[in-house]
């Protein structure tokens, strides 16, 4: 039976896992729906392509992680054997994957810091006053969605980076615990981490093609050398978002290498089965008790 904890991590990862498949399929409706409009081989299609296919993995990813994180078959060879806890064989190698754990949260965020300093310097940008307030004047909130679509790509890094260290932060103690639900949840935040991996890699492809693009822009017209040297900076603080991915993508893969274990091991198999239920000795039955307090007699004897 799951403890309260094992409850609440299986709650969360249904919880991301939908949020995962809706967003592909809304990002799919729009990809699809700018694609449609589209024509020529330029970069805004480049980009529409680029979405259309995040939208796709996030799709595919969220659905898989939203069916194994609700199905309550056994699936797994952990789930299928059951084992007392008393032969419970030592973590062994888990204690590999254990540090990993601890250690690639860490890492990440110390090989991130210009990563999120550039957040930290946008979030203050944003929260500049009457900012949203002259957005919003005379309709002209339109201007804030080249703003949206330029924070999207950063974005799934920064939802990469969070959920790299939730995963940490809820698995770690399923492992220590040798919890039977380890195994799954561990294939449901790989699934998960893979989506967003992916679409980090690709939302860098289509940041690179729009800053290019600016760039030949800026390069291009008449305005004056001020505003292009601004407009320069702003364009090379953004190239963040593409040297931010081999990072994400590395830490992505480790943690896919353990997958045949997880599945094949047989270490995993038995540190993670179902727990036995403990034999209860039944006490002994009234013939029982008769038989070895007066146990029969031999033949021929008379006493």
């Amino acid at each position: 039976m799951d403890t309260m904890p094992e409850r609440l991590i299986a709650w969360l990862l249904r919880s991301a896992s939908r949020a995962v498949l809706f967003a592909g399929f809304a990002m799919l409706v729009a990809g699809g729906a700018t694609f449609g409009m589209l024509s020529g081989d330029g970069v805004p299609h480049a980009i529409a392509v680029i979405l259309l296919q995040i939208g796709a993995d996030f799709a595919l990813t969220g659905a898989a992680a939203t069916w194994l994180s609700q199905s309550r078959a056994a699936l797994l060879p952990n789930e299928l054997a059951t084992v007392a806890d008393s032969q419970r064989p030592p973590l062994g190698w888990l204690m590999m994957l254990a540090a990993i754990l601890v250690a690639a949260p860490v890492w990440l965020v110390f090989t991130l810091q210009p990563f999120l300093a550039e957040w930290r310097y946008v979030l203050g940008l944003l929260e500049t006053p009457g900012l949203w307030d002259n957005a919003n004047a005379n309709m002209s909130g339109v201007v804030v969605i080249p703003l949206a679509a330029a924070l999207t790509p950063p974005f799934f890094e920064l939802a990469m980076l969070v959920g790299v260290a939730v995963t940490s932060a809820t698995l770690l103690p399923l492992l220590m615990a040798r919890s039977p639900r380890f195994p799954r949840f561990y294939l449901v935040c790989v699934m998960l981490l893979s989506g967003l991996a992916f679409a980090s890699m690709r939302g860098a492809e289509a940041a690179t093609l729009a800053s290019d693009a600016l760039r030949q822009l800026v390069n291009s017209t008449s305005a004056n050398a001020q505003e292009a040297a601004i407009l320069r900076q702003a364009l090379e603080r953004y190239a963040i978002v593409g040297s931010t991915v081999p990072p994400l993508l590395l830490t992505g893969f480790i943690y896919v290498l353990f997958v045949p274990a997880i599945v094949t091991s047989t270490r995993v198999r038995l540190t993670f089965a179902q727990r036995q239920p403990p034999s209860v000795s039944t006490p002994a039955a009234a013939s029982d008790v008769a038989a070895i307090t007066n146990p029969p007699r031999f033949p021929g004897v008379g006493f």
